[in-house]
């Protein structure tokens, strides 16, 4: 897919699903999960690497539940820090 087409799909693609989540590449070590989930308990969505070196993994959503409950079980958790004292 040359840049011009690449864009337009993606344009479009915003369109369609403006819900989106991106993760790091790492987490899909087993995506066997996040394919089952998507199958199975979402709507319309598409998914595509993010850039050439494919870090990230974009996951694009028409409802915005469904990203959100998608996030929220697939995003990392990230500890806040503690501050000493």
């Amino acid at each position: 897919m040359d840049p011009d087409q690449r864009n337009a799909w993606l344009r479009k693609l915003d369109e369609e699903c403006p819900y989106q989540v991106v993760l790091p590449r790492r987490q899909l070590a087993d995506d066997s999960g996040i394919m089952n989930f998507l199958m199975n308990y979402v709507g319309k969505f598409d998914m595509y690497v993010e850039d050439e070196y494919a870090a990230f993994v974009r996951y694009c959503f028409a409802d915005p539940l469904d990203a959100a409950i998608f996030r929220s079980r697939f995003e990392p958790k990230v500890e806040r820090l503690k501050l000493a004292g």
